[in-house]
């Protein structure tokens, strides 16, 4: 009998487990670490808990890190992040269904790379969703910037062909992407153009994405250890 309700229990708890385990990618770097981050370009180090990237001025145009670049799994998604501008003036932001980035060959490119990018400005009102590898900004009305010295929020919402992009809790940007220029899967990078800047706290959810957060080991041994738990004390009470 106690086996029969064990394997009862086992297979209402561990879909749910499963599911649990798997909405979302999450990264603070508070390990000091950048797990599985693609630095493309530019000088990037994990300190205080901040993925920064150091490089700014003349000559140090794009500078980019990729995640889960041409992961064809994700799709739709909700991605947020937080960006404290070093620098006072340029350019940061971020990129969402990146499928490949790779650096130029005079290292301030990204040359034929594919991705969507929310170019936001450090102070003014510059704001831009630019396409790769058109090569052209498809959407630049001006709107509310990055405040620098301080962490801004950022999100991006993509649906199907349709993105919201959200500075500091506002909708900044509805757009939707004409069909010649459409991207269907991709992953995210952080991006700078002439700048430094700090990011912090990233996370993607949306359907099929996994959680990396910890090692896929570390998981493992999460998810068996809490199935264990469940499974006891829902059939001790069922006993």
């Amino acid at each position: 009998m106690r086996h029969l309700v064990n394997l009862i229990v086992f297979s209402l708890v561990f879909p749910l487990l499963l599911l649990n385990q798997a909405v979302a990618f999450e990264e603070n770097f508070d390990d000091g670490k950048a797990d599985d981050f693609e630095e493309v370009s530019g000088e990037w180090k994990v300190e205080n808990g901040e993925y920064i990237q150091k490089q700014q001025g003349a000559g140090t145009r794009n500078r980019a890190s990729g995640y889960a670049v041409g992961n064809k799994v994700w799709k739709n998604y909700t991605f947020t992040v937080k960006i404290k501008p070093i620098t006072p003036s340029n350019y940061a932001g971020v990129m969402f269904r990146v499928q490949t980035l790779k650096a130029g060959k005079d290292g301030n490119t990204f040359g034929l790379s594919h991705y969507y990018y929310w170019l936001i400005g450090i102070g003014g009102n510059y704001s831009k969703i630019w396409q790769s590898p058109s090569g052209q900004a498809l959407e630049q009305n001006p709107g509310k910037t990055l405040q620098a010295g301080k962490f801004n929020d950022v999100k991006v919402e993509m649906v199907d062909q349709n993105v919201k992009l959200y500075l500091n809790g506002k909708l900044e940007k509805d757009f939707d992407f004409p069909e010649a220029f459409q991207l269907k899967y991709g992953g995210i990078a952080l991006a700078t153009y002439n700048a430094s800047a700090s990011f912090d706290d990233v996370k993607v959810e949306g359907d099929g994405i996994p959680s990396f957060s910890v090692s896929p080991k570390e998981k493992l041994a999460t998810s068996w250890g809490a199935l264990k738990a469940h499974t006891r004390v829902l059939s001790e009470s069922l006993e």
